[in-house]
């Protein structure tokens, strides 16, 4: 029994129910697409189309079983309807008919682990280094994505990238290997079922016959082969329905071709477009400033975005001297949002542009008790490639921890493996060594090879060399001479985006410890690695009451009532690599999904100085803030104190009265409810408990009022500096 009470506006009602040819339906943010697209099916359903004739394509399986759901419930429990992604739907296709190309139906489909270790082995046996294959890995995605040959791939590559013979040779030896294997990768779902659909007619005929409805979601995702395979399976009966927004295209380096969407009514002759601009989601304030952003873009179509929401908060704008008093403003704002709003933690995100920012907003979080998880991804201190970077230097610090020196011998890959690593170990227990001592007497060792004694010579050689510099040079300049002498940044250098992605992290890591040797004069790695483990040993919280940090990639398709964007600085973001390419507009994109992440409020912040990978950087403000405030003067506000985190806004205003009401609320930060006569209880010399980090000293009181920071002393952990106003209800004064 059809239940089909989905409510729609006039827009969504004209989308819907055109249900023959072509259909575009541009939805912009929150406008209710999933809505449209459930309408649409059940009313298919409701005029005799059998559930078996209706194909809905998603991206994600969260979002194809969100949509089973929805029509479960429309269609009283009872839904046929094939969903799934394009991988899943190809799958199916190639275990009925993949025989075709030569594959037998118990085919293996390779994930990227897999698909690692094969281009690991072809690369070993042409005697290739090993440290490329995530480099070449992602170039045979790439070339996959655009349904292009090894070698015309080449071709289009053999001026521009460095080892592009190597990558045709590795591609043509991997489909080779693939193929005798009767298996495929998950790039090979797509583009088999493409070939098969090409070689074949019968076979296509027999799917375009079936599904007589196509039904698209996200279409400004799709990349070229999945565009080929829309137009194919909606080829007999001409009926394709698409909903995307090009102004949500943000994954161009995954092969998104946004031109998919902006030319549909190339690809699909006579097709019909409807706009969907009524947002349901944000306040008027807050689509003005989307609106704003994102009409600075070229390749879009025109559209609005309005909602029914009129009133709401202005945006709140901050100019910070430093990185960490931009921290401590979003730390001291979602205070204020939690004990004088009501808000629960729940209710907010920080969104930054790339994950190696999060570490200065986890640190903040976490000495002033503001429970936080990083979305999508690990917490700084949790990532892999910070353990791996930060084993060297308990390595280096304390030769007798077997542990770290494990983890080393081979990370970076060094051609010692684990059955060598196993006997190395043996041998060494066997003749009372410790391990530090056995690097440097391994010619002893029997039943290994000279070319190995030698790679964990060179180890050893390496090991000794940290030792003797971890006790001589500055902490922030051994972290540097680590990164380089360890591998890390040559191996991660010339990897894949991910592979860039963990060096930043490892990059990060000095900055970490810049800002540590800067707080602490004199300091050891030593101490630094002490602090590391207070820090990072944090308890898990309880229940689903944290504050949500994450890049903006990771929250599409979310929303929050209120939304923090930092770090909104030229080459942070926009991004240094697509200022100097010249093309911004993707970055804009990121922008504008940002922005209508948020329903009630948002926060958006910008440093003047900025700790970046050790160095300390003076970006121009991003070029985003002007667009978002639609002028071009930037009034500014702003009380520094050099020595602590004391600041008040400084922000791009489009009227007099918008900064007056900015300028007010952003003086609400408030104490918790605390009485200020707390505040002065806390003297230079007191002696505190912290809830995390145990007993400490104040080695300094700065500021007043809400403005009070304490710089305290913490055995093992050094000089941590809180805004007493957020760090009140973790501290207590010790009576001594």
């Amino acid at each position: 029994m059809i239940n089909n009470t989905i409510t729609l506006n006039d827009e969504q009602s004209k989308a819907a129910y055109d249900t023959e040819g072509a259909v575009l339906v541009i939805a912009g943010a929150g406008s209710g697409k999933t809505r449209v697209l459930t309408a649409r099916i059940a009313h298919l359903i409701e005029m005799g189309v059998s559930q078996s004739e209706i194909l809905a394509i998603t991206f994600t399986n969260k979002a194809a079983n969100e949509m089973k759901e929805r029509l479960s419930g429309v269609l009283g429990g009872n839904c046929y309807v094939s969903t799934g992604t394009f991988h899943s739907f190809c799958a199916r296709v190639l275990r009925c008919d993949g025989e075709n190309l030569g594959y037998t139906s118990s085919y293996t489909i390779y994930t990227e682990t897999e698909s690692d270790r094969l281009v690991k082995r072809i690369l070993t046996s042409m005697e290739e280094d090993v440290k490329v294959k995530g480099k070449i890995l992602w170039h045979i995605s790439n070339a996959k994505n655009k349904n292009v040959s090894p070698e015309d791939y080449y071709e289009s590559i053999k001026f521009d990238v460095i080892d592009a013979e190597l990558i045709k040779n590795v591609f043509i030896e991997y489909e080779k290997q693939l193929k005798n294997n009767n298996a495929m990768d998950f790039d090979d779902l797509l583009l088999k079922t493409n070939e098969l659909f090409e070689k074949f007619p019968s076979v296509l005929k027999k799917y375009a016959e079936r599904y007589k409805y196509i039904n698209v979601d996200e279409f400004q995702d799709t990349n070229t082969v999945q565009l080929e395979l829309i137009k194919k399976l909606s080829g007999v009966h001409g009926n394709v329905f698409v909903v995307g927004d090009e102004d949500q295209s943000i994954y161009s380096w995954r092969g998104a071709e946004i031109k998919n969407i902006l030319e549909f009514e190339k690809s699909f002759k006579g097709a019909k477009i409807y706009k969907l601009e009524q947002n349901y989601r944000s306040t008027m304030p807050i689509l003005t400033c989307a609106n704003n952003v994102i009409k600075n873009n070229h390749k879009r179509q025109k559209k609005t975005l309005w909602s029914q929401i009129a009133d709401g908060e202005q945006i709140k704008y901050f100019s910070a001297p430093r990185d960490i008093d931009e921290a401590v403003f979003v730390a001291k704002s979602i205070n204020s949002l939690i004990h004088d709003d009501g808000v629960n933690y729940r209710d907010v995100a920080v969104l930054v542009r790339a994950n190696s920012l999060t570490r200065i907003f986890e640190e903040t979080f976490k000495l002033h008790g503001i429970p936080y998880k990083v979305f999508g991804g690990f917490k700084f201190f949790e990532r892999k490639e910070i353990k791996d970077f930060i084993s060297y230097l308990r390595m280096a610090c304390n030769p007798s921890d077997e542990d770290a020196i494990l983890r080393n011998i081979n990370n970076p890959k060094r051609g010692i493996g684990d059955a060598t690593i196993e006997k190395f170990v043996s041998w060494a227990k066997e003749n009372g060594y410790t391990l530090i001592s056995a690097l440097g007497m391994v010619s002893d060792c029997d039943g290994l090879s000279s070319t190995v004694k030698n790679k964990i010579k060179a180890f050893g050689s390496l090991a000794v060399d940290l030792i003797m510099n971890a006790k001589v040079m500055r902490p922030s300049k051994f972290a540097e001479y680590v990164l380089k002498a360890s591998g890390f940044e040559e191996v991660l250098g010339q990897g894949d985006i991910e592979e860039k992605n963990r060096l930043e992290n490892m990059q990060e890591l000095v900055s970490s410890i810049v800002q540590f040797e800067k707080d602490n004069k004199d300091a050891t790695v030593s101490e630094y690695l002490e602090q590391v483990s207070l820090i990072s040993d944090t308890d898990e919280m309880d229940g689903d009451n944290y504050v949500t940090v994450a890049t903006i990639h990771a929250v599409k398709g979310l929303e929050f009532e209120n939304v923090f964007i930092v770090g909104l600085e030229e080459t942070v973001f926009p991004s240094s690599k697509a200022t100097a390419a010249g093309d911004v507009e993707e970055e804009r994109r990121l922008m504008y999904v940002a922005i209508t992440r948020a329903k009630k409020r948002l926060y958006v912040s910008w440093a003047k100085v900025r700790n970046r990978f050790g160095q300390f950087v003076y970006n121009p403000i991003s070029r985003f803030i002007d667009e978002m405030t639609d002028s071009k003067t930037i009034v500014t506000k702003t009380k520094v104190d050099s020595n602590c985190a004391r600041t008040q806004p400084s922000m791009p205003m489009a009227s007099a009265d918008n900064f007056r009401s900015t300028y007010n609320a952003s003086q609400k930060l408030a104490s918790m409810g605390k009485d200020k006569n707390d505040f002065a209880k806390f003297k230079q010399n007191c002696i505190v408990e912290h809830v995390k980090f145990g007993r400490g000293v104040i080695t300094a009181v700065e500021g007043s009022g809400d403005d009070v920071v304490l710089s305290i002393l913490f055995k093992g952990l050094g000089i941590k500096r809180f805004a007493l106003s957020i760090a009140i209800n973790c501290l207590k004064l010790i009576e001594e």
